[in-house]
């Protein structure tokens, strides 16, 4: 009999609500189905193709369910996960008592954001061991954003209401199919058509004809790679005619006279004929932006694929800033927190900070920890290059470098040269083939679902985010009993049901 349960997606920090149909086959509780809900009154029956795919990924006859070992001939035999945990932490006993804590790195990959509990885990177990050689996926796909908030500052106050904005920028992100940073990731394009039927004006820069892009007032499509061109001819535009918040500027800006001499150069000409947009444009979207009462703009993952990402967001900053983008005091905030610790924004700057040389020190090139985290990159020569220091053992939590860090024939060379490689993942991945130890974990419907993350990421990017409460529906109950211990956190914000699947 199928029984249809009110719960929230947990592939990204949208938390978009839904409808789980679960039903019994043979014993086994298995969902079938995930529609939107359309009594939800933030998503009002939205929800994402991937949402919709949830079913097959907790079907999928390629999820593991079990614990794996590799042997010797490199093949991979099931394991009790209690030996399987009693092995790995004899393991790494062995590694830390010979070459130190920092021998044992950790990295994690981007699907944690469904189980955000466990990078704070995989971190807390570093610090427990006393390594600080902690890796994720940020410096891969955008580290510029953190880089240029350490260089820039950041607005407590946060960005200003997208429902009551009368201009919006995108610089390389397309929200209405990512969700990404730029637009409420609660129904995003519903929340487009309502925004421009008030009369809303966007703005998108990106080289593609993008979903997002089809829906703006003005698109500077531009050559890939001169978003930092059309940046710095926006900024002069916007001084040059005197459209800037000199109020704004006056009360919490400083360097504006060297911003304004370092942008001078990028006159709409020049702007124009190095990024391949229409001089009219350009000045169009300078004006409409400058000039609109309520206006932000947002970047997404796609100007971190070309050079100069921390100069493209840093330029983002700056725009942002010589026009007072941001919410004011007195005005609604949109992120507060409801089951993280109390948020009070304030309408005010907060100075720059060190941006990179703190913490670790790495043996490749003197890099160091840095405020978008420690340089990923550079991981596969930490594990390469012998000598004190080097590292030895890899935990991977929802992470594959195999096809997410740069240049695979070396980081498969890297991941060949551990003495151990633990990896938490659903599937056999590239990476898994290669680990000693592959750990089988719940899918997303069949753990709480949490709050945490994207009440969180206001603290590091601007990005709208909301909360709901609900009481969970069904128990918990593990996907197989192998896997039970590597997946329970002991930590949650906020519980949602629980779908289970077990086998």
């Amino acid at each position: 009999m199928a029984e249809i349960v009110p719960t929230i997606c947990r592939l990204c920090i949208a938390h978009c609500g839904v409808l789980a149909t679960v039903e019994d086959d043979d014993g086994r509780r298995k969902v079938t189905q995930v529609a939107g809900d359309p009594d939800n009154p933030v998503f009002r029956g939205y929800t994402c193709p991937k949402g919709r795919a949830l079913p097959e990924l907790h079907n999928h006859e390629g999820r593991l369910l079990r614990t794996l070992h590799r042997q010797a001939d490199g093949t991979h035999l099931p394991l009790d996960s209690t030996e399987a945990a009693r092995e790995v932490a004899q393991r790494l006993r062995d590694i830390i008592d010979q070459h130190g804590p920092r021998a044992v790195a950790c990295y994690v990959g981007t699907p944690n954001a469904g189980q955000p509990t466990a990078a704070a885990m995989g971190s807390a177990f570093l610090r427990a061991i006393g390594s600080r050689m902690f890796f994720t996926s940020n410096t891969i796909d955008q580290p510029g954003k953190q880089i240029s908030m350490a260089l820039h500052g950041k607005w407590l106050g946060g960005e200003p209401d997208f429902e009551q904005a009368d201009a919006w920028m995108l610089l390389g992100n397309n929200p209405i199919i990512s969700k990404s940073a730029g637009i409420p990731g609660q129904n995003p394009a519903q929340k487009l058509k309502d925004a421009q039927g008030r009369g809303l004006q966007l703005i998108v820069v990106d080289p593609r004809v993008s979903d997002v892009a089809r829906k703006a007032a003005i698109h500077l499509q531009c050559r890939p790679g001169e978003d930092h061109a059309i940046l710095a001819g926006l900024i002069n535009i916007i001084i040059s005619e005197n459209l800037y918040d000199r109020d704004f500027v006056r009360a919490n800006v400083t360097g504006f006279d060297r911003l304004s001499a370092a942008v001078k150069g990028y006159t709409p000409e020049y702007v124009a004929d190095r990024a391949g947009v229409p001089e009219d444009k350009l000045l169009d979207a300078a004006r409409v932006f400058a000039k609109a009462r309520v206006r932000h703009a947002n970047s997404g993952t796609g100007p971190s694929f070309s050079m100069y990402c921390n100069l493209k967001e840093y330029l983002l900053a700056c725009l942002n800033t010589v026009c007072g983008a941001y919410t004011r005091a007195g005005q609604r905030v949109t992120r507060p927190n409801a089951m993280l610790p109390a948020y009070v924004p304030r309408a005010q700057p907060f100075p720059p900070f060190k941006a990179w040389g703190f913490g670790e020190k790495l043996r490749v090139h003197g890099l160091t920890d840095t405020a978008a985290g420690m340089p990923t990159a550079a991981l596969a020569d930490e594990i390469l290059q012998p000598g004190e220091g080097q590292v030895r053992a890899l935990i991977c939590i929802g992470g594959n470098p195999m096809a997410a860090w740069p240049d695979q024939r070396k980081t498969q060379k890297a991941m060949e040269a551990l003495d151990l490689l633990v990896t938490l993942d659903v599937e056999m991945s590239s990476t898994a083939r290669l680990a000693d130890y592959v750990v089988a974990c719940k899918q997303t419907l069949e753990t709480p679902g949490m709050s945490q993350s994207g009440e969180a990421i206001k603290y590091l990017v601007q990005a709208s985010v909301f909360q709901m409460r609900m009481p969970s529906t069904l128990p918990p109950s593990p996907m197989s009993r192998e896997g039970l211990i590597w997946s329970r956190s002991g930590i949650s914000f906020i519980r949602w049901p629980i779908i289970s699947t077990s086998s």
